[in-house]
């Protein structure tokens, strides 16, 4: 070992209680102390073979307090990315108590049933007046277009398209208004 190695490990053990009572009050913790005040004294040794050291005390409890605080910063790292993991899973737990709005299985088996028995009841309808009821109700077109279009009176497309809904109210098995 060179000198100042020595030197180092000498002013290491003459201080080290105060060292790990400096550290202690910064990151509160007396292990935590202990591990940062040895990692102080491994990178005082460290630094001492590749510069000179004037002052080796005050050096080695800047870097003792540099630990300390990179410590304390890394830790509150740690508990925001926690925090942040533990809202990650109380929103995951949020999202799967609210209820789906895609429908059950026997909420599209009805609904399929309920579209084939539309489809039956729009076959039963006469051409014309399956065409009026769905120019009206899916190309939203208005009384009085339809009735320019088939040239006929705007009370004849109202009563084509009333008695249209009505079948199909019917085929539903609802009875009309």
């Amino acid at each position: 070992m060179t000198s100042l190695t020595l030197t180092i490990n000498d002013l290491f053990l003459n201080h080290r209680q105060s060292l790990i009572h400096t550290i202690y009050r910064i990151v509160g913790c007396p292990q935590t102390a202990e591990d940062l005040a040895h990692e102080a004294y491994l990178k005082m040794v460290h630094a001492s073979k590749v510069q000179e050291i004037s002052y080796p005390h005050p050096f080695l409890y800047q870097i003792a307090r540099n630990l300390a605080l990179d410590h304390l910063r890394k830790e509150k790292i740690r508990q925001q990315i926690d925090s942040l993991q533990k809202n990650d899973e109380d929103s995951s737990d949020r999202l799967e108590s609210i209820p789906s709005t895609a429908p059950s299985p026997e909420q599209q088996t009805a609904d399929r049933q309920r579209v084939a028995l539309m489809i039956d009841a729009l076959s039963g309808l006469s051409e014309r007046r399956r065409q009026i009821l769905v120019l009206h109700k899916f190309h939203h077109w208005t009384y009085e277009r339809i009735a320019r279009h088939y040239g006929i009176s705007r009370s004849a497309v109202e009563k084509n398209v009333h008695v249209a809904l009505a079948h199909l109210l019917d085929a539903q098995g609802e009875s009309p208004l």
